[in-house]
């Protein structure tokens, strides 16, 4: 990736507002803007310099559990446990109704590390019976490397013709990151994974601001100066002119270049791509 110091941009912005120096505050505000602008650029299509192909290895977790037979004479909730599968950490809590069966499991937490179903099991509750079984399903934690996960595949789409769709939902994890599950897949083979890297705030001091949001950074920092000065009219300008060139941007990686984005589509269990 192309790289720009902050400070440059800082320099370009006293040119733009016609002064030799900044304020710590209005420098502080300046560098807040780029960090605003920045992160809408980033965010806004697939830029090779946001954009990462890498293999991960999905974590396996307990996802729910099936009750088979609630059993009799519970008075109480039975404790959940579950044993074997490879992994470890996974726990549930159980309910029951008014006849003294098991009727629902809840799943509190998926733990990690299981290569197969872990066996469900209860005790106490005075009660006898009850039998259920669990499920497991791939996760990947964003953690801090992610941002958004755009594509799922159990092959590398550069590789080869056809593409091997993984489908997918994003839900919180615990992590405050996010988590991708992948859709009734509990291999421990790895996946291919599309995603946008996060976008990181700059300081004043930064040196690695991406070259090809930096103008963009620029003139929406001067748009919101001059808006601040309630020179709204001419904030305006400079916003369209901070469009104007983001779109210049665009027009190289999806006129110029070529590149594509694809709707995926899922029907009966199968996923598939097209291009739009």
């Amino acid at each position: 990736m192309r790289e720009v110091t902050v400070s440059t941009m800082l320099t370009n912005l006293k040119h733009l507002v016609g002064v030799d120096s900044l304020l710590t505050d209005e420098q502080n505000a300046a560098v807040r803007s780029f960090n605003r602008f920045g992160r809408l650029a980033w965010e806004r299509t697939r830029w090779p310099d946001t954009i990462r192909l890498e293999q991960k290895t999905p974590d396996n977790q307990v996802r729910n559990v099936s009750v088979g037979g609630g059993g009799t004479g519970y008075t109480s909730v039975p404790t959940v446990s579950f044993s074997g599968g490879g992994g470890s950490g996974a726990t549930a809590t159980a309910t029951i109704d008014s006849n003294g069966s098991v009727n629902g499991v809840a799943v509190t937490a998926g733990g990690t590390g299981y290569t197969s179903a872990p066996t469900v099991s209860f005790s106490g509750g005075g009660g006898s019976g009850a039998e259920a079984v669990s499920t497991i399903m791939n996760v990947i934690d964003f953690n801090t490397e992610i941002g958004e996960v755009l594509r799922v595949s159990n092959n590398d789409p550069y590789d080869t013709g056809f593409t091997n769709e993984i489908a997918f939902r994003v839900e919180y994890a615990s992590s405050g990151y996010g988590k991708v599950v992948l859709t009734n897949r509990n291999s421990t083979k790895p996946v291919f994974l599309l995603f946008r890297a996060p976008f990181i705030d700059y300081s004043s001091t930064s040196t690695d601001f991406p070259y090809v949001f930096s103008e963009y950074a620029t003139y929406g920092a001067y748009g919101d100066w001059l808006t601040a000065d309630g020179q709204m009219e001419k904030g305006q300008v400079a916003f369209q002119q901070a469009e104007s060139l983001i779109t210049m941007e665009l027009d190289k990686l999806e006129r110029q270049q070529g590149q594509q984005n694809f709707i995926q589509f899922v029907t009966y269990g199968t996923t598939y791509s097209t291009n739009i």
